[in-house]
């Protein structure tokens, strides 16, 4: 009897430095997994199509890879050194614009001399961190490029074989999965509308955003327009922040330098258009809505993007909601039922 406690302690303790070993092997890799297996998820549609004509896996997976590494890799890497340099140019611009004189000409009665340089200080130290954690961020880039490619050729592998052998995968995890079926049907609702509020309703909306605008930007001829779309994007994801950081203070600039005009198209563009196209796009690309309030996931996107990066806008919510789900459980005093019995 003592052998065989021995035995089970000595199988536990065998399992759990297997499992820690685990976690050291795939630590540094654990998030390109993630995004991996995230990428699978919302590009799955578009290899469904693509696996109609073309009936071999394999070949529709790679073609699936092939695409998005023309689409959304290559253009990135070519635009990376222009937007590099249009920072450091815009960078170097600002420190140089006056701006307390424009908000002086535009609204004399509310920016006094004094009251007006404040405020430009302002907002000259919120451009300048923008700016300059952009700049941090392409060196950084520059500098991680071996690590970067390593991480996503794991990106790319993962994506691959989650793509590939989507219904092996899904069933392997079902019959590994100690949820009970309302409680797995649940925590998969969540899962696919949070993942789809996030991806469609703040990435892809966010990034036609910024399009929209830098589209304005470059027909209006505004000087360093690349970044500037850049910064669009960045701030239209976000929550919260929006695309208005941007057009707002080039459309006052535009106004009290001479290109009134122009000013005002800036801004009717970005209040009626770029602001409002969210009302329109959100309704056809949002079919399932969560169940998660809106102020638990503006926390969850807010700390997983700290915790995680870029994937956390994803993860954050996901992990609350998740919580909320077992807490719900626990009141109904239904807790057991999350689990098979």
């Amino acid at each position: 009897m003592e052998g065989k406690f021995i035995n089970r302690i000595l199988t536990l303790v065998f399992i759990g430095l297997l499992l820690i070993a685990a976690f050291i092997v795939i630590k540094s890799i654990f998030i390109s997994i993630i995004i991996g297996f995230l990428l699978a998820y919302i590009f799955f549609p578009i290899f469904k199509k693509i696996n109609k004509y073309i009936k071999q896996k394999d070949i529709a997976t790679t073609i699936l890879i092939l695409l998005i590494i023309f689409v959304i890799a290559i253009p990135l890497w070519t635009l990376i050194p222009v937007m590099i340099d249009q920072t450091i140019q815009t960078y170097s611009a600002l420190s140089q614009v006056n701006i307390a004189e424009y908000l002086e000409k535009l609204l004399p009665s509310i920016f006094t001399p004094e009251f007006s340089e404040r405020f430009a200080l302002q907002i000259k130290a919120l451009l300048g961190k923008l700016l300059n954690s952009l700049v941090l961020g392409f060196s950084d880039f520059v500098v991680n490029i071996p690590n970067l490619l390593l991480q996503f050729a794991v990106v790319l592998f993962t994506f691959y074989f989650a793509t590939r052998d989507s219904e092996k995968l899904q069933k392997y995890v079902v019959s590994l999965s100690p949820l009970s079926i309302s409680s797995e049907k649940r925590f998969l609702h969540e899962f696919r509308a949070i993942t789809n509020s996030i991806v469609y309703g703040q990435v892809l909306i966010g990034f036609i955003q910024g399009i929209l605008l830098g589209i304005m930007l470059f027909i209006l001829g505004v000087p360093h327009a690349i970044v500037l779309t850049v910064l669009a994007i960045i701030t239209s994801i976000i929550p919260v922040i929006g695309s208005w950081l941007v057009w707002i203070p080039i459309s006052l600039i535009m106004m009290v330098s001479g290109q009134f005009a122009f000013g005002i198209i800036l801004f009717l563009y970005g209040l009626i258009i770029v602001s409002n196209i969210d009302n329109v796009l959100r309704p056809i690309l949002l079919s399932k809505t969560s169940t998660l309030p809106t102020a638990v996931g503006l926390v969850g996107i807010i700390g997983g993007l700290y915790a995680f990066g870029l994937v956390g806008l994803i993860l954050g919510p996901l992990i609350l909601a998740y919580v909320l789900i077992i807490i719900d459980f626990y009141r109904q005093g239904k807790l057991s039922e999350i689990f098979k019995q």
